[in-house]
């Protein structure tokens, strides 16, 4: 039997890659947005550092299975409904170092490959995934206070929404200004410029970084809706995934007429290379 391995798919045939998810659309929507992401990445910057898009064996085009290595971020998908492409990619992935799996739709998959691997789980965040059509989205309407306006955030907020946001670390605020230079974003300001509130897209076409300076002054809600509005007019649809236990966050999506679409985990593993882990930074496989 042919020893497995993960093979680059090459920018040449990204478009032809990205296609294969328009099957029973809009199912597939967020791995399309992802290859599309890259697509669109690659036209600002030919050879992305620290960017890997691999197939097992070269065989992205009998079920579009990717893994993805951005830097940190780990993104995986497959069109196999019984998943052994997947789960055989993954057990060739080099777990020695830490990955981020983003919005990982496969847990169960993955807490099993991890246990035959003897991988330790780092954390685990199960978020919730919500939705709302770009037709719903764009007949929302936006009344702002006076002095205050929605505009496309610009590099040099990259620093303050870092230092706000929860989740940071090592390199975040360089993932931050990326997505600010290369995607979609919406900040509220006041009269004098200063920034009160934001979001943008991430690459798998996902709201994310959602903020505020000041809390309960309805900035959140303010700065959401002109940014699914935005959306809408690009021709997207709104995703956002929010962790199971953020009641507020998932009242504002809710009240903007999000549904809940499913289940989702944010899952970081153990690195095994270059750090002695302590027994009590593990969790429980589930």
């Amino acid at each position: 039997m042919q020893e497995d391995h993960l093979v680059e798919i090459p920018r040449c045939n990204w478009e032809e890659w990205r296609d294969l998810y328009k099957r029973d659309w809009p199912r597939h929507e967020l791995a399309y947005n992802l290859v599309q992401n890259y697509i669109d990445w690659s036209k600002h910057d030919r050879k992305i550092k620290d960017l890997t898009i691999y197939s097992l064996n070269g065989s992205w085009r009998e079920n579009g299975t990717y893994v993805i290595i951005d830097r940190i971020d780990l993104y995986m998908y497959t069109l196999d409904e019984s998943l052994e492409c997947l789960r055989r990619a993954l057990m060739i992935v080099d777990w020695d170092y830490y990955h981020v799996l983003v919005m990982c739709p496969y847990e169960t998959l993955v807490f099993d490959v991890f246990q035959q691997l003897d991988v330790k789980i780092f954390n685990a965040r199960p978020n919730y995934m919500y939705f709302l059509s770009k037709e719903d989205a764009s007949v929302l309407s936006v009344s702002l206070p006076a002095g205050l306006c929605l505009a496309q955030l610009k590099p040099e907020h990259a620093r303050v929404i870092n230092d706000l946001w929860p989740h940071r670390e090592t390199g975040s605020e360089f993932h931050i200004e990326r997505l600010i230079r290369w995607n979609p974003s919406m900040g509220l300001f006041d009269a004098s410029g200063q920034l009160l509130g934001w979001c943008m897209l991430t690459q798998m076409g996902v709201i994310g970084m959602l903020g505020v300076i000041e809390k309960r002054k309805g900035y959140g809600k303010l700065v959401l809706t002109g940014f699914v509005r935005r959306l809408a007019e690009l021709g997207l649809n709104s995703y956002a995934s929010v962790l199971v236990d953020n009641e507020p966050s998932k009242a504002l999506f809710t009240s903007l007429g999000f549904t809940l679409l499913n289940r989702v985990n944010w899952i970081r593993n153990c690195e095994r290379k270059l750090v002695e882990w302590k027994s009590g930074a593990e969790i429980d496989y589930k």
